[in-house]
């Protein structure tokens, strides 16, 4: 890390799932507060349309998962089990929306968002909140794993 003028980004640095949970979790609260405020019942046609099983129902589980589930990522807490609702979400989209409409098209979201937040969601899920979160500062989560001494002297070998 030396060669590329990055050591002072450390090897175990919280600063990654910091600002992956704050962007991920912007992201979904914003997108439950629009639901909210745009009214869920508005929302539940557009599942509807896209042919949704349950519309009304998902909606409302859909604004209450991303709403609350966005500020929960923010501040960290109960971390991996929030992401499960919203990966399901992402996973749905994707198969049940964005097939259809392609990954990257000119005139509608794709599917490159969707993608995006699921590889953040799974990163969180694998690594967790990180010490700088409410799980971490409450020891409800443990750290990121730490590296093996195997690992650690290959590493420092490279």
């Amino acid at each position: 890390m030396k060669a590329l003028g990055t050591s002072f980004l450390g090897r175990g640095s919280d600063l990654g799932p910091l600002l992956l949970r704050l962007g991920v979790g912007f992201v979904f609260a914003v997108h439950g507060w629009r639901k909210i405020d745009g009214g869920v019942s508005n929302f539940a046609p557009v599942l509807e349309a896209q042919s949704v099983p349950a519309p009304e129902v998902v909606a409302w589980l859909m604004t209450i998962a991303e709403g609350l589930g966005g500020l929960a990522l923010i501040v960290g807490v109960f971390t991996r089990l929030v992401t499960l609702p919203l990966i399901a979400i992402m996973v749905g989209a994707l198969v049940l929306v964005k097939s259809e409409i392609g990954f990257i098209v000119a005139d509608a979201p794709g599917g490159e968002l969707d993608t995006a937040l699921l590889a953040g969601l799974l990163c969180l899920l694998f690594i967790g909140p990180g010490r700088l979160s409410v799980d971490g500062l409450l020891g409800m989560e443990t750290a990121t794993a730490p590296v093996s001494g195997r690992a650690r002297a290959t590493s420092e070998a490279a």
